[in-house]
């Protein structure tokens, strides 16, 4: 079954991609569209009972303001004759997908549907939202969402979901959103002598560090050739508390430190190069700026002492790594290109690491002395990074999610360094007491 609804807004216009769509389009590019639903935001709301029960066509009416809201919702992305563009629509129609169940199995039906309908990629032109509905007895249950994660990133979703919600709640959301999609496009072409500051800071650290930080290839690999495993780890998620704590850093930047350590460790260079990827929302106006901010900074650590002392030592070089993550991508790419050429050899660590978590929160769910528990997720044949690791909520706690290419670090070197990790982290907060 399907529903539609019609959506407009005051704001429209053609105009380039933002820094960080950029970037996670050239990702998308890379992996191709066999494996790009990879990269789509999937999220999930319960239709909030206060109010009483809600009719599809009123949450329908919700979900449309939301998308007159922001420019974002409302653009399409083509690729060109010169690359790709955005088309900011002043109007449009979203349909929605409809499932009726009974009401014991609205849960398991709205957790099917929001999977079904991410598991197909974005094309080109498509409306960068899709939208379906759990309905029990004529009323609303739960409201799946999938995003295009060129026109939004993670926290972009939270925000969408949260106006929602609101709408939902209250009927209306006081005041406009203070940035836009199209005032951050005309803002960064102002900015570039911000990103020739970061685009140099690149190129002087990537001259300090091997050309990549796995070999080209250690052995056939796995089918699919991407291998993904996440380890829910309470006892890791109170460590990296402690840590974070006693150093007063973030449990991002100790995990981190952490990883980066076990990767100097594991491959044997002597400085070990790693990308965060930064979420780019430090003031009022970006901070709820749906569209994709995110972007690479780069961060290096060489010889080091222990944890909890390199953690203070390093502090500064993750600073530093978050502000070097604004930058004109084709700039920047530019540059490696150039320096990849000069060396004979592609010059990128290809190692990311990307904190997904909304917020720093406690979650010890399951105590702080639950069981560890590592499980394999669904790989792909392709991934745009070689080895990346992921903060997450999961079960309750905190998860470490590793994705790596199996040619380069085999599923069961991927399972012992999850373990190490954990082992790593929880002895140097023991070590503190």
């Amino acid at each position: 079954m399907r529903l539609s609804v019609d959506f407009a807004a005051d704001r429209s216009g053609t105009v380039e991609l933002a820094w960080g769509q950029r970037d996670i389009w050239g990702a998308i590019q890379k992996v191709g569209p066999g494996s790009a639903h990879y990269f789509n935001v999937p999220r999930l709301l319960a239709v909030p009972g206060a109010g009483g029960p809600r009719s599809p066509r009123a949450v329908a009416a919700a979900l449309a303001q939301v998308m007159g809201r922001h420019d974002a919702l409302r653009s399409l992305v083509r690729l060109g004759a010169a690359g790709p563009y955005q088309e900011v629509a002043a109007a449009g129609t979203l349909p929605i997908e409809m499932v009726e169940v009974a009401r014991d199995a609205a849960d398991g039906a709205a957790a099917d549907l929001v999977a079904r309908l991410a598991r197909r990629s974005f094309g080109d032109g498509e409306q960068p939202l899709r939208a379906g509905l759990v309905v029990c007895d004529g009323a609303a249950t739960h409201v799946a969402l999938v995003l295009n994660h060129v026109v939004a990133d993670w926290r972009a979703a939270d925000v969408v979901v949260r106006d929602l919600r609101m709408l939902l709640l209250r009927g209306a959301i006081a005041g406009p959103p203070p940035s836009q999609l199209l005032d951050l496009v005309r803002d960064e072409e102002a900015a570039s002598a911000r990103s020739d500051r970061a685009i140099a800071q690149w190129e002087a650290l990537l001259r300090t560090v091997p050309s990549a930080m796995f070999p080209q290839a250690a052995g056939a690999g796995a089918t699919p050739r991407y291998a993904r495993a996440v380890l829910s780890s309470p006892r890791l998620n109170r460590a990296s508390q402690v840590l974070a704590r006693r150093a007063g850093v973030s449990t991002a930047t100790v995990l981190l430190v952490a990883v980066a350590m076990l990767l100097r460790e594991l491959t044997g260079h002597e400085v070990c190069a790693i990308t965060p990827i930064v979420h780019n929302r430090f003031n009022d106006r970006s901070r709820d700026l749906v569209t994709s901010l995110n972007q690479l900074g780069l961060f290096t650590l060489g010889p080091c002492a222990s944890l909890p002392e390199t953690l203070v030592s390093a502090y500064p070089a993750v600073l530093a790594s978050y502000r070097r993550a604004r930058f004109d991508s084709l700039a920047l790419n530019a540059m490696i290109d150039r320096m990849s050429a000069d060396r004979g050899v592609p010059m990128f660590p290809s190692c990311c690491f990307n904190d997904l978590r909304p917020g720093e929160d406690p979650c010890v769910g399951g105590g702080v002395d639950g069981e560890s528990e590592l499980e394999w997720l669904p790989g792909t044949d392709k991934r745009s990074c070689d080895f990346c690791v992921a903060l997450m909520r999961w079960k309750g706690t905190l998860g470490v999610e590793l994705s790596a290419d199996t040619t380069r670090l085999p599923e069961g070197e991927m399972a012992a360094l999850l373990h190490r990790l954990e082992s790593f982290v929880v002895g140097a907060a023991q070590s503190l007491s």
